[in-house]
């Protein structure tokens, strides 16, 4: 009799012992109770037009990451959830130099930058359609793109952009937009679909 008194007495608080410390096993680990991401919840998505986009290429290339993800299937109109987007800051800082030359090769005591990190900041927020009350957000979501390029400048100091033509620094920050804009909608994406 006594025995069986001390096996459920230690049955129920080795429970209890186990219960707990899978509660603070799961909670430890990142593990939240509740509804869970938005994906569980809703199933489609609508993205307008990025505010600031100028060509669409953010826009393009937020449908394009959300296509691949697969926590929502992207509508045109008439989703569940909006992912609005609004561009807030471009920037770009030169962060590589080099010494300029002269006409026969030699070093002057011009620096000059060759190296550029490209940064654009946005603000994210999902919204419910329906009701319009914001779901995620607003959050600010920055993304960032370095590229070399060459600095043309004439040896009177006059800058080659001034003389009509387009140099090399133009043409690289062109280049620099479209790979920007992928890494910026896929951390967009990665945000709005492992958000709790």
């Amino acid at each position: 009799m006594i025995l069986h008194f001390l096996t459920q007495v230690l049955n129920k608080n080795l429970r209890f012992l186990f219960s707990f410390a899978l509660l603070i096993f799961l909670t430890g680990c990142g593990y939240h109770f509740g509804p869970g991401s938005l994906a569980n919840r809703y199933t489609t998505i609508s993205v307008p037009y990025v505010e600031g986009d100028k060509d669409g290429d953010l826009t393009k290339e937020l449908v394009k990451q959300l296509g691949t993800a697969g926590g929502f299937q992207y509508l045109p109109a008439s989703a569940e959830l909006l992912l609005r987007v609004k561009i807030l800051e471009v920037r770009d800082k030169n962060i590589g130099f080099r010494y300029d030359k002269n006409g026969r090769g030699q070093l002057e005591k011009t620096i000059i930058p060759v190296e550029t990190r490209f940064t654009v900041l946005t603000e994210v927020e999902v919204i419910e359609a329906c009701s319009g009350e914001v779901l995620i957000g607003p959050a600010k979501i920055s993304a960032y793109v370095e590229f070399d390029h060459e600095y043309y400048s004439s040896r009177n100091g006059v800058n080659v952009f001034s003389l009509g033509q387009l140099s090399d620094t133009y043409e690289a920050h062109d280049a620099a937009w479209h790979p920007l804009n992928i890494a910026l909608s896929q951390k967009i994406v990665d945000f709005i679909t492992n958000n709790w």
